[in-house]
């Protein structure tokens, strides 16, 4: 059974919608000519179709690549930090097992202070790629400026042994108080953190699993607290360290 184009069958359809409404028949010429302007229309189409293919083609291929470039940087931060944490191990040529090694982030600005004193961190505005400190043994308040800029909020940190994590045993409050980084200052009245996200919901390379970020209650919406402070008093002991 032979097969008509279905620009051919659309004009037949037009043709015959046509005389049934009345309309006098077209002549050939006029058939052929807007026969030769649907078959334009067709081909443009078609053409359109290829190129929606092509585009969508060549986005596939770019997240696909992104994808593979964000797991090789991952994977080299990993490695990176690994060799950072040695290194901090192995200062001077003496290890000291009462001295950590704290790795921290927030999402999105970091601030750290040790008893009081700023520690220059080298990606503050990193989110996704922590920091990695000393943490002395006689240190006794670790405190975190935590600033949010989009969406997500959350203040991440933890030592390789666990002595020090992210929980609801830090303090945070949305208010900046003179001296709130310092040794002396009373954080009585502060309100427990708030979990913001469980680890797994943003891992972070360097940072324990057992880990939650942390934020005062307010950590999203249009209302949440755009900036933090946040402290931990370390209790030691023999045992700790």
């Amino acid at each position: 059974m032979k097969k008509f184009k279905p620009t051919v069958c659309l004009l037949v359809l037009c043709f015959l919608f046509g005389v049934a409404q009345g309309a006098s028949a077209p002549s050939l010429k006029e058939f052929n000519k807007l026969a030769e302007k649907l078959t334009g229309l067709t081909k443009k189409f078609t053409d359109l179709a290829d190129k929606l293919k092509l585009l969508k083609s060549s986005f596939d291929r770019y997240v696909q690549q992104n994808d593979k470039n964000i797991f090789e940087i991952r994977k080299s931060t990993k490695k990176e930090i690994t060799e950072m944490q040695n290194a901090v191990k192995k200062c001077c040529g003496t290890y000291k097992p009462r001295e950590r090694v704290l790795t921290i982030s927030t999402d999105d600005e970091c601030y750290l202070f040790l008893d009081g004193e700023e520690i220059t961190l080298t990606h503050l505005a990193d989110w996704d790629v922590p920091d990695t400190v000393l943490l002395p043994k006689e240190t006794t308040v670790i405190a975190v400026k935590g600033v949010n800029l989009y969406a997500d909020a959350g203040i991440i940190a933890s030592t390789d042994d666990g002595y020090v994590i992210t929980n609801s045993s830090w303090k945070c409050a949305h208010k900046k108080s003179f001296g709130w980084e310092g040794l002396d200052f009373d954080d009585s009245d502060w309100a427990p953190a708030s979990y913001s996200k469980a680890y797994y919901e943003k891992p972070i390379i360097g940072i324990r699993y057992d880990t939650q970020w942390i934020w005062t209650e307010r950590y999203s919406g249009k209302s949440s607290d755009k900036k933090v402070y946040c402290r931990l008093t370390l209790r030691h002991s023999k045992k700790s360290g």
